[in-house]
C-alpha cells in the first residue's frame, strides 16, 4: 500500500476515536477539557511515530539502520487496532444495544466498563 495511504487511513482511524469519544462524553455528559487535551495529544503522539516510521522507512539507511522490513506498517497497524478498540468502547458507550455482547466480549470490553471510563 502506498505510504502517504496508509498514514491518511490511519489518520481517519485517529480521528473517528476522537470524535466517537468526544460523542461519547457529551452523552454521559462527562466532556472536561483535560481528557479532551490528553486525548489530542495522544492522536499527536501517534502521527509523530508516523513521521518517526517514514524516517526510518525512507532515510534509515543513512545512519546505519538497514533493516530488511519497513517499519512503518507495523506502527500503523498497532495505531489502526488500538483506535478500533477505543472506537468500539465509545460505540458502546453512545449506544449500548448497537453492538452484540459477542464482539464486546471478543475485544474484552463490558458495557460497565465503557461507561465508566467516560466519567
Amino acid at each position: 500500500m502506498d505510504t502517504i495511504l496508509m498514514i491518511v487511513v490511519a489518520l481517519v482511524f485517529n480521528v473517528t476515536d476522537y470524535v466517537t469519544g468526544f460523542i461519547g462524553a457529551l452523552k454521559t455528559k462527562s466532556v472536561n477539557s483535560t481528557k479532551l487535551r490528553d486525548g489530542l495529544f495522544k492522536k499527536v503522539g501517534f502521527i509523530l511515530c508516523y513521521f518517526l516510521g517514514f524516517m526510518v522507512d525512507t532515510n534509515g539507511w543513512r545512519v546505519g539502520i538497514n533493516l530488511d522490513f519497513d517499519v512503518l506498517p507495523f506502527i500503523i497497524a498497532y495505531v489502526v487496532v488500538t483506535e478500533i478498540v477505543s472506537i468500539v468502547e465509545n460505540i458502546a458507550v453512545i449506544n449500548p444495544d448497537i453492538l452484540p455482547d459477542k464482539i464486546l466480549k471478543l475485544l474484552h470490553i463490558s458495557k460497565e466498563e465503557s461507561e465508566n471510563e467516560q466519567n
